[in-house]
């Protein structure tokens, strides 16, 4: 038994936060019917002369003052971390790399090198608005730095700022148009907007930076997708499935993207790969559910993930 799919665009709701498209990174394989709400992250925009600015002088992630030394042992604990050090903690797991560089930040406010590599580190373990915060305060001291306005882009987008991310974005990409990441990142951004023409225009800038990337290919398939153009989106999810370094939430996407085609069961072998059986069971009985009620059975199953 097949289903018939509309040539017309799909619920925005299905590239919620959290579902299908990746941007920073391999994301866990998730059920099918998750709906990403609002971040809570409440970035500043930047502006056109440079990043937000950080709340006075105050350390922004543990909301103390810098370190003040005073007796012989502070002021040898206050010394920022020397080099070695530094590149030994780039080995550590993201947590403990997010400790390290807020402990180098509460020493010294002003250090670019320590807001960027925390600002990644916190970015990567979920913490989007901690990430934006530490990225501007490096920016307060190298205000052209790519690096720097990459990882402020790239947190908005994680915390679902969509207006400022797409400011700060094109900034990053004017100081590196040669990052592929970037190009993919804007692709989101334009899909969670609504705008599939621009999005696609983005993934074809980022594919022509890097051809075979599996995550620009994953997000470029899932964008096809909303659009109704299934077999299209299916051909570009298989490409992307070709990379030995396709991350699971490729699969995924795949696996949804069949299913919609009423191709239920190969979807839910797909989807066995990286999920527990009984999820990837559960993952076709949704997508038939939704497929057999149409947009009103779509929209009762959206409203009760969102509630």
């Amino acid at each position: 038994m097949s289903f018939r799919i509309c040539a017309r665009r799909l619920p925005a709701a299905l590239i919620g936060a959290g579902f299908g498209l990746i941007f920073l990174g391999t994301l866990p394989a998730q059920a099918f019917p998750l709906f990403g709400k609002k971040s809570e992250a409440s970035a500043k925009k930047p502006t056109a002369k440079g990043a937000p600015g950080t709340p006075g002088t105050k350390n922004v992630v543990t909301g103390t003052a810098p370190v003040k030394a005073t007796t012989p042992e502070e002021i040898a604990a206050a010394k920022p971390a020397t080099a070695k050090e530094r590149q030994a903690a780039r080995s550590l797991d993201l947590i403990n790399q997010a400790s390290f560089w807020m402990g180098e930040l509460q020493k010294n406010p002003a250090d670019a090198e320590a807001a960027l590599e925390g600002s990644v580190a916190l970015r990567k373990i979920g913490s989007a608005e901690r990430a934006v915060q530490l990225a501007a305060m490096g920016l307060q001291v190298k205000g052209e730095s790519p690096q720097l306005w990459s990882a402020l882009a790239l947190g908005l987008v994680a915390g679902g700022e969509n207006e400022p991310a797409l400011q700060a974005l094109q900034k990053a990409i004017s100081l590196s148009p040669k990052d592929a990441s970037l190009q993919s990142a804007l692709g989101v951004v334009y899909d969670r907007l609504e705008r599939p023409d621009l999005a696609a225009t983005a993934y074809e800038a980022g594919l022509k930076l890097s051809p075979e990337d599996a995550t620009i290919l994953s997000n470029y398939g899932l964008s096809i997708a909303m659009t109704g153009d299934l077999k299209r989106a299916e051909e570009m999810l298989r490409r992307a499935n070709h990379s030995p370094l396709a991350p699971p939430q490729a699969r995924q996407n795949l696996a949804l993207v069949v299913g919609l085609q009423g191709r239920f069961e190969e979807s839910e072998r797909l989807a066995t790969r990286d999920l527990p059986p009984a999820v990837a069971s559960e993952n076709a009985a949704y997508l038939k559910a939704m497929l057999n009620g149409g947009e009103s059975r779509w929209t009762q199953l959206r409203q009760e993930k969102t509630n």
